[in-house]
């Protein structure tokens, strides 16, 4: 299946931000899952590339000149194969995503739910679906400091969170397991294009874990970044000096060509 990808992020300021270093991960890589064709990423200011620890193609922009207002744009074509996911795609054994986060914590109620699951695909599959019913997806109940444990006990968050929650569950019953950040394809056009979900190393693979979707199948995602949590693979990180109160405004569209035919 061929998409086409646009993703707009807008950061607004109620003072002029004199300096700014954005470090922008909205460059999927080639994988045997995913071709890029044709994408092209647009920023205000002077850009250089770079790899990052984790194998993400990382673009790093800097900004020395006042501005009121940061537009970053990122589009393209990517076709995705249908492949299964295999190991060779990390600089890393898998054992290094074991390693919990501030993100992904597990308190003891995360911990005893994870011990209720065998540490093989139907477990996990049980989980990822458990996880579904326990949280809403409720978009704006959180924020991207909320850790797996907060999300759980409110019983409300988004993608973010219920990806943080399935990662902190395997790494405690002794699975690898990886954040990844990018979009989804949906017919459905309330569907939020801009998406979360996970990757856990089971036997000799990696395999999908979308727990918003329930999905054990990566047919519609496109990859943008891989990491320990959020904080590893977000879209968009960086500092400034001044600007005072910062706005974003994120808007991302996945659409099938063909199907417009």
């Amino acid at each position: 299946m061929r998409l086409h990808i646009r993703h707009e992020t807008r950061y607004t300021y109620e003072a002029p931000v004199s300096d700014s270093i954005q470090y922008i991960r909205l460059t999927p890589r080639n994988t045997p899952q995913q071709r890029i064709h044709d994408w092209h990423l647009e920023t205000p200011g002077e850009t250089s590339q770079m790899v990052d620890g984790f194998g993400n193609l990382v673009t790093v922009m800097t900004l020395d000149k006042a501005v009121n207002e940061i537009l970053l744009t990122a589009e393209g074509i990517v076709d995705l194969t249908g492949k299964p996911l295999t190991r060779d795609d990390s600089p890393f054994p898998p054992e290094v995503f074991l390693r919990q986060t501030p993100l992904t914590e597990a308190d003891e109620a995360l911990k005893t739910l994870a011990a209720q699951y065998p540490p093989n695909k139907q477990g996990l599959i049980r989980l990822m679906k458990h996880l579904r019913a326990h949280v809403a997806f409720m978009p704006g109940s959180t924020t991207v400091t909320h850790t797996a444990s907060e999300a759980f006990k409110q019983k409300a968050g988004v993608c973010q969170d219920h990806t943080h929650m399935f990662l902190a569950c395997c790494r405690n019953i002794g699975v690898p397991a990886r954040y990844v950040s990018g979009y989804i394809h949906s017919s459905n056009d309330a569907h939020v294009a801009t998406h979360a979900w996970a990757e856990a190393w089971i036997g000799r693979n990696w395999q999908t874990f979308d727990v918003v979707n329930t999905l054990n199948v990566a047919e519609s995602h496109i990859k943008l970044a891989v990491g320990l949590d959020y904080r590893d693979a977000a879209p968009v990180r960086g500092v400034r000096a001044g600007g005072g109160m910062e706005h974003m405004e994120t808007r991302a569209w996945v659409t099938n060509p063909a199907a417009s035919q």
